[in-house]
């Protein structure tokens, strides 16, 4: 048994799969079959006056929920505006590290509120954009308070993205940053931008090197080594400033495929670096899970070297 309408799921479907209590009774869906419809799990009920076609979102999906969220939040407030990790997301940007079950709202409001899964704050009349999910803050402004709230490596994690993807330009950064330098948490966003490097591929890379800028290591990203006769032999992640040490991020995608060819590859880029005198250092996952150990093998090759 369906409690739905055609022309309100017809809606929801342009609606993120989303409509809210009052799109409900326009189309003669009561209060009563609302609690019905939630308790035979037909929707769902993310907050106070929004509901989603259980059928139409995917909750287990962090970041496809949370867009779903963020447009909802437009439904439930016509003056809602973006902010933070939510306008880090809503310009298509890459969050990492990152508790994604909240999304942050700005309105014109005298104090915070928590309603469901916004927290909805005080806009303050920082300039916006439109984004396919709703208006959002500037983008830069975005990232400094994506890294004031969730951490200074989550937050150079996002500006290394939307640098390398032009959205966003260290200039554009760098004044959103000064705005809030003397905020409660202002010193993460300035730390961010002294780590933040467009050079920088992947999430693994932006990890990386900030693992071993924090130790007191100086790296080149994105080197080009050639040979005696002016060849590309390769392109290294990382080249460690004054030595001859080479730091790759082991990420392991472009091993999955088990193709022969590929290690192959790899394999003869390697030994050509090592017979032009590099020593190659490997960094995984694992390494960056454990506080120090990246900049430790890192050091070892050094006095190896």
């Amino acid at each position: 048994m369906t409690y739905l309408d055609p022309s309100l799921r017809d809606l929801a479907q342009a609606q993120h799969g989303l409509f809210t209590t009052k799109q409900a009774h326009r189309t003669g869906l009561t209060s009563v079959a609302l609690v019905h419809a939630v308790r035979s799990e037909e929707l769902l009920h993310p907050a106070r006056g929004l509901y989603a076609v259980a059928d139409l979102v995917d909750p287990t999906s962090p970041s496809r929920w949370h867009a779903d969220l963020s447009f909802g939040a437009g439904l439930l407030w016509d003056d809602a505006t973006l902010g933070s990790t939510s306008a880090v997301l809503a310009h298509g940007v890459r969050v990492w590290g990152a508790d994604m079950s909240t999304i942050n709202v700005l309105r014109p409001i005298d104090r915070s509120v928590r309603v469901g899964p916004y927290r909805v704050r005080q806009w303050t009349g920082q300039p916006t954009q439109r984004t396919p999910v709703g208006p959002a803050v500037q983008l830069a402004t975005a990232l400094a308070a994506h890294a004031m709230e969730h951490g200074v490596v989550q937050g150079v994690v996002s500006a290394d993205h939307a640098m390398h993807a032009g959205l966003v330009s260290a200039e554009d950064l760098r004044a959103a940053v000064d705005v809030v330098c003397g905020w409660r948490h202002g010193s993460r966003a300035v730390s961010m931008l002294s780590f933040a490097n467009g050079l920088r591929e992947s999430v693994g890379e932006s990890r990386c090197s900030v693992a071993l800028e924090m130790a007191g290591l100086v790296l080149t990203p994105q080197v080009e080594i050639r040979d005696r006769d002016g060849r590309l032999v390769g392109r290294v992640d990382f080249l460690v400033h004054g030595t001859n040490v080479i730091v790759e991020f082991d990420g392991r995608m472009k091993y999955d495929s088990g193709d022969p060819a590929v290690l192959w590859a790899e394999k003869k880029r390697e030994d050509a670096l090592r017979r032009l005198g590099y020593v190659v250092v490997r960094i995984t996952w694992a390494d960056l899970e454990r506080p120090g150990a990246a900049a430790a093998k890192v050091r070892s090759a050094i006095a190896a070297a």
